[in-house]
C-alpha cells in the first residue's frame, strides 16, 4: 500500500465493513428467529458470533495501526510526511475507539426486540 491517504483511511474502512457485518448478522438472525418458532432470538450462539465479529474487527484495526506505524509511505523525509504520519496515527486511534465504542454492546445488550 503506497498511497498515504489510502493508508490513513484504512482503519475506518475496516470499521465500516465491521459495522455492516455485525448489524447484518444481527438483523438476519433476528428475522430468522421471528419466523421460526424453534429458534430463540436471544440465543447464546448469536451472541458468540457477534462477539467473534467484534473481536475480529478490533484485531484488524489494531493490525492496521501497526502497519501504519511501520509504513515506508509515511517516512519522515519531509514536513508533509511528518504531518501525514501524525494525522494517520490520530485517525487510527479514532478508528480503534470507534470500534470499541460502537460494538461493545454485543456483550450485554438485548439482541432482538420481540
Amino acid at each position: 500500500m503506497r498511497h498515504p491517504l489510502l493508508l490513513m483511511v484504512l482503519g475506518f474502512l475496516v470499521w465500516s465493513g465491521a459495522f455492516l457485518g455485525i448489524y447484518f448478522t444481527q438483523a438476519t438472525a433476528c428475522s430468522i428467529a421471528t419466523e421460526n418458532q424453534f429458534l430463540h432470538p436471544s440465543g447464546w450462539v448469536l451472541r458468540l458470533v457477534l462477539i467473534g465479529l467484534f473481536l475480529a474487527s478490533a484485531l484488524m484495526v489494531i493490525a492496521i495501526y501497526r502497519l501504519q506505524r511501520r509504513s515506508s509511505a509515511l517516512s519522515s523525509a519531509t514536513r508533509t510526511s511528518d504531518f501525514m504520519k501524525g494525522v494517520t496515527t490520530y485517525v487510527s486511534v479514532a478508528a480503534l475507539f470507534s470500534t470499541a465504542f460502537c460494538f461493545i454492546g454485543v456483550f450485554w445488550l438485548t439482541l432482538c426486540a420481540l
